[in-house]
């Protein structure tokens, strides 16, 4: 029952993603018109405020509940930004499309902020409420046993602190200042906890020999554009992993004194390559399973406004 538990989380997160992603609408009309209909997930992501209610310890908190374990841990200097990312520990063991995605959670270092946006960060995620570890122990250990209401109850409370942000929005003036020193910390005062975005294990995938070639056929038959910071493709063989993702689309926001231009979202694609002693792939544990922070350091670019 904590499998299904699981799998319903992230079924209900990716149900969330899809919502508000027409890229990715597009990207799995446009694979199944070539025959593709099954789509792998590889991993996705989700960043918070720091805060006494919020950051890092208590999404991966949540997230180790229902049956999540850590697998490393890095950091993005440029943007104050500290990540983690966890499997389902059943993983290792499981072929390769049967295991379920990875969770990438992160927050920021407010002691690496000037002290006018560290001001403003903490005005707002000090608004943030706790998130109820206790009830969500409590609730997975009896779906654990096998009760489907405590199951039902569990994913529900996930879901609803996991659906964004559950502080006021800010003024103009205070989002303009923290997007002039880190974008991406501008993104989740706006949006929350809420997926950034998906990821699709294209090595996976029958139809592509190559991140490349599926990129072709992003640009050529999708039409989508490519971030190229870094350049379009990130990493390789030698890194054990290549990836790459679209330009988020901006879209228009609400805030309290005006309006503003803001990417909801993106679509990361992957490449994982397996271990050199290892001729016939068919785990999740015979690929690659980490990440790099110089790829992630560009990839998450892709929330930038263009």
């Amino acid at each position: 029952m904590r499998e299904q538990l699981r799998k319903n989380i992230v079924q209900q997160l990716w149900n969330q993603y899809r919502d508000t992603s027409p890229d990715m609408l597009r990207i799995e009309a446009a694979l199944s018109r070539k025959g593709v209909s099954r789509l792998i997930l590889d991993h996705f992501a989700i960043i918070d405020l720091p805060g006494p209610n919020s950051g890092i310890s208590y999404l991966s908190q949540i997230f180790s509940e229902i049956g999540y374990i850590e697998q490393g841990r890095d950091y993005l200097a440029d943007k104050q930004n500290d990540f983690l990312w966890m499997a389902e520990s059943s993983s290792r063991e499981l072929p390769a499309p049967d295991a379920l995605p990875q969770v990438v959670v992160a927050d920021f270092r407010l002691d690496e902020m000037p002290a006018e946006i560290r001001a403003i960060i903490e005005k707002y995620s000090h608004l943030a409420q706790k998130a109820p570890l206790q009830t969500i122990r409590n609730l997975s250990q009896q779906a654990s046993s096998g009760n489907a209401e405590a199951a039902k109850h569990c994913t529900s409370i996930i879901m609803q602190y996991l659906s964004g942000r559950d502080w006021p929005l800010p003024t103009i003036s205070e989002f303009l200042m923290v997007r002039e020193f880190n974008e991406l910390l501008s993104w989740v005062l706006i949006f929350g906890r809420r997926p950034n975005h998906f990821t699709l294990s294209i090595h996976l995938l029958d139809y592509f020999t190559s991140l490349a070639g599926f990129h072709r056929f992003i640009e050529e038959e999708v039409q989508l554009r490519l971030n190229s910071e870094g350049g379009t493709l990130k990493g390789g063989e030698s890194a054990g992993i290549e990836q790459g993702s679209t330009l988020g689309i901006s879209r228009t926001v609400k805030l309290v004194d005006g309006e503003i231009d803001i990417p909801t979202g993106f679509v990361e694609f992957v490449w994982r390559y397996p271990g050199p002693d290892c001729e016939k792939p068919m785990r999740w544990n015979d690929y690659f399973t980490g990440f790099i922070a110089q790829h992630a350091d560009r990839v998450i670019e892709s929330l930038y406004t263009q």
